[in-house]
């Protein structure tokens, strides 16, 4: 007779559908809530990543268009970068601003380098490897280097800074040559 009973209670648990939806919802919520969180992060990277790409054009846009560029020039072209980057910060944004020169044999070397914001300038003289197709015998051109130290939203402890890098090669619109004369 127990035995009875207790397959008799075996079949009502069994049967028993009651919180079933609480359950689901349990599971699903935090992969969804993952989800959710990743795409957010990811749409913010991209943006970010798009703003710094915006960033290295114009910034080779505007140095293209000086004849000579001084220390107060070098300036006024970094610090448009702020008003770019916008609504992004700055301080985690680096920017090497330089002019690379070709040889008659198409070898490429830096003519002057200027950096801002803890970046590094290129050294002059430094042998520079153009992208295949570019490089044209006694050319010049501006080279725009930006980094960004991403860091996300959400999840920064787990993901850490992310490192975004683009370049640029431009050539000059208005003469030959952008000598620096700072």
């Amino acid at each position: 007779m127990r035995a009875g009973r207790l397959l008799q209670r075996w079949r009502q648990w069994r049967d028993d559908t009651r919180g079933v939806a609480a359950v689901e919802f349990a599971f699903t919520v935090p992969v969804l809530l993952i989800v959710y969180l990743a795409g957010f992060e990811l749409s913010q990277a991209m943006a970010t990543y798009r703003k710094l790409s915006d960033t290295t054009v114009e910034l080779a846009n505007i140095s293209a268009q000086y004849t000579t560029m001084g220390s107060l020039d070098v300036t006024s072209v970094m610090n448009a970068s702020s008003q770019i980057m916008s609504p992004y910060p700055t301080q985690n944004l680096g920017i090497v601003l330089s002019e690379v020169t070709t040889d008659a044999s198409s070898n490429a070397t830096v003519t002057w380098s200027q950096a801002s914001s803890g970046a590094t300038a290129l050294p002059v003289g430094q042998a520079i490897t153009l992208p295949s197709g570019l490089a044209s015998p006694s050319t010049s051109y501006i080279l725009v280097q930006t980094t960004y130290r991403y860091t996300p939203t959400v999840g920064a402890n787990f993901i850490g800074p992310i490192p975004m890098t683009d370049q640029i090669y431009m050539i000059p619109r208005s003469s030959p040559t952008i000598p620096y004369t700072g």
